[in-house]
């Protein structure tokens, strides 16, 4: 299981900010868009459903479902892959309180 950074008192703006500062490499908007960021109420579940495991390079929990949404909305503004941009990523529930990001391969499954 990843490091889950407790960021239950940042805002979706400090999140992804405090992602991009852990990895410096995303500095360059160009390297955002390999990575895939998403919400979740099960970390360990959805990182295998996207064949992710050995992949992930952040998880954060964050203070409610709202944050994590924002945070999957605006880092595709930043950049980032979350999917089906049509619907702002691929949707989150009340239980969706943990944000991650992981680095697509050839063997990940958005």
């Amino acid at each position: 299981m990843p490091r889950i950074y407790d960021c239950r008192d940042y805002s979706a703006e400090e999140i992804i900010e405090l992602m991009i500062e852990l990895y410096p490499a995303l500095e360059h908007r160009e390297n955002r868009r390999r990575i895939y960021v998403g919400a979740t109420g099960n970390i360990a579940e959805r990182l295998y459903r996207h064949n992710a495991e050995d992949k992930v390079i952040f998880c954060a929990q964050t203070a409610h479902q709202n944050v994590a949404t924002k945070v999957e909305a605006l880092a595709h503004d930043y950049g980032f892959n979350i999917g089906d941009v049509k619907w702002g990523g691929n949707g989150t529930n009340s239980y969706s309180i943990y944000v991650y990001a992981y680095r697509i391969t050839r063997d990940t499954i958005e």
